[in-house]
């Protein structure tokens, strides 16, 4: 039995008791009975006698040689024979008299030693010293296949006395079957190198550091790891580690004093993920529960992404406000045992939307499947199959289920789609697709950190900004290189683009972007601003004492990694120095007037398969449903003409075939497969065809939405922006738009451009009817008075909203009325204000507004704002709902209200003397982190006069709560925040039925007195 794969021994066994029906146990009874047997095979497998058990160690110092010199002899075992025997030299030693002197070519290796038998999961040290001249020469470990093992380092850890030493770690993969391993040192240069003092030596496991801080502690039971090492030998099998929903195993994660159910499973395409014991996970949070305010996240070793350096850029897109994932280290602990040092990420889920303060979107990709199925060929086969893995790739929602289940998130993703098919065929502008401030923020930004690894195709994801109806782009995966920080010109990203003579269409994605004048005066515009030397030393400063711990904390493990802080610091100023340069290239380039970059030809002719390759290259969308049928498009990107066998509602057998026996082309160049069009039975799933009538039969499922064209809502109501079609304005002094006095009915849509000041004069009146809207890029100034107000109203209740969106100036109301209004919804560009202004700052003062027929009568998102002697008047939901804003509210009026008077999410807000009468649901209410300051409010009939939830806090000074279901409600709704605070003094609190409803963890400090929660789970009883 010496050479049993123990782990296939052991999860056969396991697979056998946990299936075999005869013992007729209980789930746990079995776990226990295998991990019984565990333990009697581990000891079993460490009592047997290999070659090179643990601890062995293999010393060779080149002092003594057998006397044919063809060998070397270990220096503690003389039995212990070592390559290269014949190459011993007294003209170098690092100890004793000899070394091993190594030429290029002829005589390039020595010190070779092998292992014959060498198992799974097999950890060695090896370790050589080098004198070189050039710094070359290498310490390689290599299995006899060098697709299963092949490591060589050529980098030194430690100098002394002109000699330097190599080190190397060395994990056999969980699919060595006892097979050979050889350890030997190569001059890979063109000049003599001499080696001396060559360790190996063998351990049981690597031992990680034990961290103080308090870790990340993971519990997974045996049947758990079972399926996680099964999933991690194919993983290694392939070459690249592929995931389904199936791979995912249930768990703990211990922490705040609980034990957190979560999912877990194995994360990262590429090996280097899997290696040894550190493995990376992709983390799902269950139910209520939540690690570091993620929902789900991942784990990885610090390397897969250059330590600190990902740290730094990850917090660099932060302080430009750019979406990014909040990115950290902890100590992870794996059932009771160190795993060392982890870098954690958050996931692509709507929480790294709303901890950046931007409203719940879909998150987009381009998926990646057709990419690593060519990957996988050429790891297994050592070929490069030609084939279209960009041009098939399909744009898909992060949480596809959760998104197509929504109706509101299910349109937002039709056209977030549309937006990603334009931007991936270049069919319209940059800022047609993308909010551009944003997009041009995101290269320079890049540009800083030199983290481009995100910027390829595969990498990309985009946030669609269901407000403005464009993509915005999200940083991650930049794995910041050590590349030198004091770069030249010729370094530069956009440099480096106007040298390519021709582009294929996978480069042209980005390329595209710098040749557009209005991106490119964008991207300068932030490329100055980001390189700006107070920027980098406000930025520097702000974390200067979280970059000191999370180094220390890397290099207990990780000892020889070296951070520069100043790397920002120096690629900034490299930035400074070629802008100026850098501008005059770019601008010249595009006055030429001429065709910027040439289009790769690329005609694809391979038709090699290897396990189902044409499945990753055809795509099928569901067009239009009809009665009992609905109508498919195929596109086929593989180099072989297919014939349409059928359909079926499951991959594992047809149910409707296909009379007519459709053909599709065979595909060879272009972004657009061969297409065609066909109907199928309305029970259809998938989709059965043949290539080039071979006998194989292939599946692909039937994509559940349209195939993407089109333009968007906005898009198309961007167009209608003729300022000169609009009778009720008067253009006067140059980008000002006048709105003179007088009764004007709008009955088509009014779309203002930016650049723009746009001024109600006092009496201005618009009656938006039959649909009509009123959106703005410009500010508004609407300067009313008390007896000629301007007003905005819709006679038959059916205007689409006055909207406001990412003014560069602020905007002023005064003596304003808006009534009747419903909300902007057209063609599935839908918001929830009657009056919406985003990312536009405002002024109000005077505004009243009344019978609104949507979700909130006022809206601001991302603005800074004053409201002072404003009313609102019998509204259909919200009054005033406001996220991610500061501001004033003052001496302003709530009545009659269908839902919440006054509702913040992630705000920070002073509201004074300001009176709420009869309220549905809350008179206040703060949630996300929001801070209010409220003093003299009064509160009447409201079933709940003030609500703080999920970390908010509320300080109330003076005022009444009275005649309320409840004064105050504190509670968390939702898991990744935490609990509520009130602090509140010389507030009354009036025949409330229930005077303090506070859940625990929430607190109430009134006047002085602490009043801590009891109740639980108070989201369930008002959610």
């Amino acid at each position: 039995m010496r050479f049993i794969h123990w782990e296939i021994l052991k999860i056969t066994c396991f697979r056998k008791i946990m299936e075999y029906p005869m013992y007729n146990l209980r789930k746990i009874d079995r776990i226990i009975i295998y991990s019984i047997f565990l333990l009697i095979s581990v000891n079993f497998s460490c009592t047997r006698t290999e070659k090179f058990p643990v601890g062995r160690k293999v010393y060779c110092n080149a002092e003594q040689v057998k006397k044919k010199r063809d060998k070397f002899i270990a220096e503690n075992d003389s039995a212990v024979f070592l390559d290269g025997g014949h190459l011993q030299s007294s003209l170098e030693a690092f100890s004793g008299k000899y070394s091993a002197m190594t030429i290029p070519k002829k005589k390039a290796f020595a010190f070779g030693y092998s292992i014959n038998h060498a198992g799974p999961d097999w950890y060695f040290k090896v370790s050589v010293w080098r004198k070189s001249k050039d710094g070359k020469g290498a310490l390689v470990a290599a299995a006899k296949n060098n697709k299963k093992l092949y490591l060589a380092v050529s980098e030194p850890v430690e100098k002394k006395d002109g000699w330097e030493k190599l080190e190397l770690e060395v994990f056999t993969p969980p699919t060595f079957n006892y097979e050979k391993l050889k350890f030997y040192v190569w001059n890979n240069g063109s000049d003599t190198v001499f080696f001396d003092d060559l360790v190996i030596e063998r351990f049981r496991k690597k031992v990680f550091p034990v961290y103080r801080e308090e870790p990340l502690a993971i519990v997974l039971d045996t049947s758990a790891m079972i399926k996680i090492m099964e999933k991690r030998k194919q993983a290694f099998e392939n070459g690249i580690l592929e995931t389904t929903d199936k791979d995912w195993v249930k768990g703990f994660i211990i922490g705040n004093n609980e034990a957190m159910k979560a999912r877990f499973r194995l994360k990262g395409d590429w090996l280097d993920h899997l290696i040894g014991d550190k493995w990376s996970f992709r983390i799902k949070m269950r139910k209520k529960y939540a690690w570091n305010r993620l929902r789900v996240f991942s784990i990885q070793t610090p390397a897969a992404r250059n330590f600190l350096y990902e740290w730094v850029a990850h917090k660099f897109y932060q302080s430009g406000d750019m979406l990014t994932t909040r990115y950290g280290f902890i100590p992870v602990y794996l059932n009771n045992e160190s795993r060392g040092i982890y870098a954690w990420e958050e996931h692509f889920v709507k929480q790294l939307i709303e901890f950046n303060n931007r409203r719940e979107g879909p998150i987009l990709k381009f998926t990646e499947d057709p990419f690593w199925q060519i990957q996988k060929i050429f790891l297994n086969t050592g070929k490069w199959q030609q084939l279209p893995y960009y041009e098939s790739s399909v744009i898909r929602p992060f949480g596809e289920n959760k998104t197509l289940r929504s109706p509101s998130l299910r349109q937002q993703f039709f056209n977030a789609q549309r937006l990603m098919f334009q931007y991936k065929h270049g069919l319209k502008k940059p800022s047609d697709i993308f909010d551009l401030e944003k997009l041009a923020n995101y290269y320079a930004m890049l540009e800083v950190t030199h983290a481009r690894h995100g910027m390829f195709w595969h990498n990309q994801r985009y946030y669609y900004n269901p407000v403005i109806d464009k993509l915005e782009p999200i940083s991650f995966d930049g794995y910041s290189t050590d590349t030198p920080m004091d770069i030249s010109l010729e370094e530069n990203f956009l440099y480096k683009i106007y040298d390519l003579e021709e582009v294929n269409p996978e480069t042209e994605l980005f390329t595209y972007l710098f040749y557009d004048k209005e991106f490119l005066e964008r991207y300068f515009e932030k490329l100055e601003k980001v390189s700006d030397p107070d920027f980098i030393e406000t930025f520097l400063k702000n974390h200067t004492a979280e970059q000191t711990l999370y180094d220390s904390l890397v290099r207990i493990e990780f000892p020889r990694f070296e951070f520069d802080p100043d790397y920002i610091r120096k690629s900034a100023a490299s930035i400074r120095n070629y802008l100026p340069e850098l501008k005059k290239l770019a601008f010249k380039k595009l006055d030429t007037g001429k065709p910027y970059f040439k289009k790769a030809q690329l005609n694809y002719t391979d038709t090699t398969v290897f396990q189902n390759t044409p499945e990753y290259f055809v795509n099928v969308y569901k067009q239009s449903d009809e009665v009992d049928t609905f109508l498919i498009k195929i596109c086929n990107y593989f180099p072989g003409e297919l014939t349409i066998l059928g359909t079926g509602a499951s991959r594992k057998y047809m149910s409707g075939i296909d009379i007519g026996q459709h053909k599709v082309p065979a595909y060879h160049h272009g972004l657009s497969g061969s297409e065609i069009t066909m109907k199928v039975d309305s029970s259809a799933k998938y989709l059965y065809f043949l290539v080039n009538n071979r006998f194989d039969t292939y599946v692909v499922p039937i994509i559940s939405w349209a195939y993407p064209s089109g333009s968007t809502a906005r898009q198309e109501l961007d167009s209608l922006a003729q300022i000169s079609h609009y009778s009720f304005i008067s253009h006067r002094s140059g980008n000002e738009l006048f709105v003179k006095p007088g009764m004007y009915s709008i009955t088509a849509p009014v779309v203002i451009p930016e650049g723009y000041k746009v001024i109600f004069q006092a009496g201005a009146k618009l009656d938006l009817t039959d649909s009509a809207l009123f959106v703005s890029y410009s500010p508004v100034y609407m300067m009313g008075t008390s007896e000629n107000p301007v007003t905005i109203t819709s006679s038959d209740f059916s205007a689409n909203g006055f909207t406001v969106l990412q003014a560069k100036e602020r905007s002023v109301l005064k003596n304003v009325l808006f009534e009747n209004l419903n909300t902007l919804d057209y063609k599935g560009w839908t918001l929830t204000g009657a009056v919406t202004f985003y990312e536009s700052d405002v002024d109000m003062r005077n505004v009243r507004f009344y019978r609104n027929q949507c979700e909130d009568a006022l809206n601001t998102v991302r603005s800074e704002f004053s409201l002072d002697n404003c009313s609102f008047d019998y509204i259909y939901s919200d009054a005033f709902d406001s996220d991610f804003c500061t501001g004033v509210l003052s001496n302003s009026t709530f009545e009659n209200t269908g839902n919440d008077a006054i509702d913040f999410s992630g705000s920070k807000i002073r509201i004074s003397r300001c009176s709420i009468k009869d309220v549905k649901d809350k008179g206040i209410s703060g949630g996300e982190d929001s801070h209010l300051t409220v003093d003299n409010v009064d509160i009447v009939r409201a079933n709940i006069g003030v609500s703080s939830k999920d970390l908010s806090n509320i300080k109330i000074d003076g005022g009444q709560i009275t005649d309320c279901n409840y004064g105050l409600v504190l509670l968390r709704k939702k898991p990744e925040y935490g609990p509520a605070t009130i602090e509140m003094k010389n507030v009354t609190i009036v025949n409330a039925r229930t005077k303090m409803l506070i859940e625990k963890g929430s607190k109430v400090n009134a006047d002085g007195k602490l009043i801590e929660g009891k109740e639980k789970d108070l989201a369930a009883r008002f959610y």
